[in-house]
């Protein structure tokens, strides 16, 4: 009877709805943005290692001051504005440590590559990404503070925006990548985030069809033969923010028949046996790279929050790290081989489970039990991950000192074999016990927060970071060795 009643009442919102846009003259309707194909001018040649050339990638993106023996990627956890928050506060830390280089210190978020982050880890990501260290003292008026939870019940309560009910190809998430865009972007795209340079920003979203994570890189997009640079960069962070049920999934047309069944280098190299190995991790990707390249088996990616898959925002960095370990020429072309020391700054916002249900008999609505469902997994899921990506981190450096030993003994003064990596996570849950880490923990991870709880998110992030110990550790390891290996005969 619930359902018959529900269902008669969304059949009514249709009718009132496109009743509504005829007589407002479709007032709120929507561009929606798509993938545009990659130009022939593009496309690499067939037995290249990448698909196209140039392009939205770390490879292309210029890097001026950058060590060439340091390679810091950063990966940010969702968690709504608290995630934000906290991650935008690590930033602000990041710029407060210094990396010791031989023409002197530098600011270790001015060495970081790469910065990955899933929905509201997304936020700091591409909005540092967009404006560079412009973005210190704005990023809070532009979108911390602001009352985002006003436009989604804006959304779903305005009659002016209910397009998405009238028309199946208009979502409720094309209206919040408006919302994004006017508040921090401005109508800018991915070729915008190509002229700042490095770090290259991969925002995070899930595949609804086949459930892994997608980054929004060229890389990706050349398995659908789609060209990044024309891409909105507010559709993405609202891929990412897609919170399932809530939001619609943004979709993406797939163009690979475009591309004249040209592969990736390191797809050429996956054999027919690692491929049916179900427990490599190697062989599962070149499955699903594979359907992306079959337009017949994928002519669109359905894309959601992209904590769904991944809420650390980290298998995307270790599945780049495992795939360029399979092709040492590509470790060679990107200037990978000089890499000694590999730093993964995993920021997670999240709070940990309420584990205080076990002493009560009610649990509570069913909001609550979603949330507790949904934040077990996350727990879980996030061990598992943290393991995984740890291995791949070793597993790379492995890789480089043999492509590095290969060439000569001592590269640059260095020992070749002298090349390690670490991850280390900085963490709202891993805070000391205490009332100010109880305070913050009880911060919720909506898309609006009381100003002061931003503050208070955004001092814990810059001083979980300059306080962290493993990371001093690390970057007083790193000239050391370089000057021990260096004073060698």
């Amino acid at each position: 009877m619930v359902t018959v009643l529900l269902d008669g009442l969304v059949a009514f919102c249709r009718v009132a709805a496109m009743a509504l846009v005829a007589l407002l003259g479709a007032c709120a309707s929507l561009t929606v943005a798509d993938t545009v194909p990659l130009s022939p001018s593009a496309l690499a040649p067939p037995d290249s290692d990448s698909i196209s050339v140039g392009g939205y990638r770390l490879s292309a993106l210029s890097a001026p001051g950058y060590a060439p023996d340091l390679l810091v990627l950063v990966a940010m956890s969702g968690g709504g504005k608290r995630s934000a928050s906290f991650g935008y506060g690590a930033l602000k830390g990041m710029r407060e440590v210094s990396v010791p280089l031989p023409g002197g210190p530098s600011p270790l978020l001015h060495q970081v590559s790469a910065i990955a982050g899933v929905s509201g880890g997304s936020f700091p990501a591409a909005y540092y990404g967009l404006y560079h260290d412009a973005a210190f003292g704005r990023f809070e008026t532009d979108f911390l503070y602001q009352d985002t939870e006003s436009y989604i019940w804006g959304i779903y309560l305005l009659p002016w925006n209910w397009t998405w009910l009238a028309d199946p190809l208009v979502g409720t998430n094309d209206f919040m990548e408006r919302v994004y865009d006017r508040a921090m972007f401005h109508g800018a795209t991915y070729r915008d985030l190509a002229q700042r340079g490095r770090p290259v920003i991969g925002v995070g979203a899930t595949d609804l069809a086949y459930g892994n994570p997608v980054l929004f890189t060229q890389e990706s997009f050349d398995l659908i033969c789609s060209d990044i640079e024309k891409f909105p960069l507010a559709r993405a962070v609202a891929a990412s923010n897609g919170f399932p049920g809530l939001f619609s999934p943004i979709t993406l047309t797939n163009h690979a028949a475009d591309c004249g069944g040209r592969r990736p280098g390191w797809l050429r190299q996956i054999s027919d046996a690692e491929r049916r190995d179900p427990l490599s991790r190697l062989g599962v990707q070149a499955q699903l790279a594979d359907r992306y390249l079959d337009q017949e088996k994928t002519r669109y990616l359905h894309l959601v929050d992209g904590g769904v898959a991944d809420n650390l925002a980290l298998r995307g960095a270790g599945s780049v790290m495992q795939g360029l370990g399979q092709v040492p020429t590509d470790l060679r072309r990107r200037g990978l081989y000089q890499v000694r020391r590999i730093l993964v700054l995993s920021i997670d916002g999240q709070g940990a489970q309420d584990a205080s249900i076990a002493q009560h008999r009610v649990v509570g609505g069913v909001f609550s039990l979603l949330g507790l469902v949904s934040g077990a997994q996350i727990d879980r899921y996030n061990f598992e991950t943290l393991t995984a990506v740890t291995e791949q981190v070793h597993e790379f450096a492995r890789v480089v000192a043999q492509v590095r030993c290969a060439d000569a003994k001592v590269i640059d003064g260095a020992r070749c074999d002298d090349v390690s990596g670490a991850l280390i996570q900085i963490s709202l849950a891993a805070m000391p016990e205490g009332p100010e880490k109880a305070a913050l923990l009880a911060i919720p991870t909506g898309l609006t927060l009381r100003p002061q709880d931003v503050d208070m998110l955004v001092a814990a992030g810059e001083a979980a970071v300059t306080g962290s110990a493993r990371l001093r550790d690390f970057l007083a390891d790193y000239p050391a060795r370089r000057v021990e290996a260096r004073s060698r005969p």
